[in-house]
């Protein structure tokens, strides 16, 4: 009798996940695979208008210029801090509202939530039209479903025409100091190792994980998030090198220090205007 992980139409490892991890992880990959066109027209109609219209006058953006040349055709690896649940999800939908860069997205994230909570799945499901894939999984014993997820993603950059969103520190940074990073974890890397992408970088500060009270601020106007975006990061030089961990770790630390740098631009903004994060 063939194996499970040999039947499979992703070929991921799905005997290492639990019975509703493999359940939701099937019912997202169908979607990406099977019911793109559907899934993307839900995002920029449903999808974009609702967001849209509970963050036009929370976000701030700025460096959009810096992109220009870009197009829809790129393969675009769009990097950033973590502070929030929503940080990727907005820098997108300011890329997808105000640039060239409209191609279909992809955010991987992790599992926790979006694969292992039915509340995660649904929010997956009707916010993010089943985007947020594939999922990594903090279980060591899951590591081989982690390495398939990440070529998957390789693959999917080396077909061109997608942007995904990814974050270097791997998680999100709860830390009392939002400008101060945790540390580059070396998948960053590796994942632009075996695609080389078109590398954005980009820091947005002001978002909370409170859904519901953005929305009211975006309204009320007591609270601003700014982001700002960053020319693509050429990493030409690191083209020669192997293809190994050291190198992996060197290229995520480039990119987290290119995102905080930005930073000092965010803050710049929020004193010029008086905001508070």
């Amino acid at each position: 009798m063939l194996s499970q992980k040999r039947t499979e139409p992703s070929g991921a490892p799905l005997e290492l996940l639990a019975p509703f991890e493999r359940t939701a992880f099937r019912l997202m990959d169908l979607l990406f695979r099977r019911a793109r066109p559907v899934t993307e027209l839900w995002l920029r109609t449903v999808g974009a208008a609702w967001m849209t219209l509970g963050s036009r006058r929370l976000v701030e953006a700025h460096g959009l210029e810096r992109l220009s040349g870009l197009t829809s055709k790129d393969p675009i690896l769009l990097v950033a801090n973590h502070r929030s649940f929503f940080d990727l999800y907005m820098l997108m939908l300011t890329l997808h509202r105000r640039t060239e860069l409209r191609q279909p997205v992809m955010c991987p994230v992790r599992a926790d939530y979006f694969y292992q909570n039915p509340v995660g799945v649904l929010v997956n499901l009707l916010i993010g039209g089943g985007r947020m894939f594939p999922p990594f999984f903090r279980e060591p014993h899951k590591g081989e479903f982690n390495k398939w997820a990440l070529g998957r993603v390789a693959d999917t950059l080396r077909r061109g025409g997608v942007m995904v969103g990814f974050h270097p520190e791997g998680t999100r940074n709860k830390g009392p100091d939002p400008y101060t990073p945790l540390p580059a974890q070396p998948g960053a890397g590796k994942l632009i190792m075996e695609s080389w992408p078109i590398v954005v970088p980009a820091f947005i500060q002001g978002l909370s994980n409170n859904f519901l009270g953005d929305i009211r601020a975006n309204f009320t106007g007591d609270r601003r998030a700014i982001a700002i975006f960053g020319t693509p990061i050429d990493l030409t030089e690191f083209r020669a090198m192997s293809n190994r961990l050291a190198t992996h770790k060197r290229i995520a630390d480039r990119l987290l220090e290119t995102i905080y740098a930005l930073s000092h631009e965010e803050r710049a903004v929020r004193k010029m205007r008086g905001t508070d994060g």
